[in-house]
């Protein structure tokens, strides 16, 4: 008997919702983010470490790619030092903890 009246109630729910016309609705377009935009908000993001593990260079400086490693973020100057990061990234972290 549940189950026959939470049906109910859903189906007069549901028909008193307004009908949705396509002339009433603005159509959706994906704007993909330009480069200024994607470089603001990389400006924005809080890295784990101030410099680019690889190569050195700080983070303030310029991220083109970033990475999250054991629940860190970090972010580097070049998809070229992230890859040679991911080789060995013990390495590195223990060459930053060094420091």
């Amino acid at each position: 008997m549940k189950k026959i009246l939470t049906g109910v109630c859903l189906f007069i729910a549901a028909c008193n919702q307004p009908a949705e016309t396509h002339e009433t609705k603005a159509p959706l377009r994906m704007v993909p983010p330009t480069k200024d935009s994607a470089k603001a908000a990389l400006k924005t993001l809080a890295f784990d470490s101030k410099t680019d593990l690889v190569c050195g260079m700080p983070v303030r400086a310029g991220v083109s790619d970033t990475l999250h490693y054991k629940g860190r973020l970090y972010g580097f100057c070049a998809p070229e030092c992230k890859e040679e990061f991911l080789k060995d990234p013990k390495q590195f972290l223990t060459q930053n903890d060094k420091k």
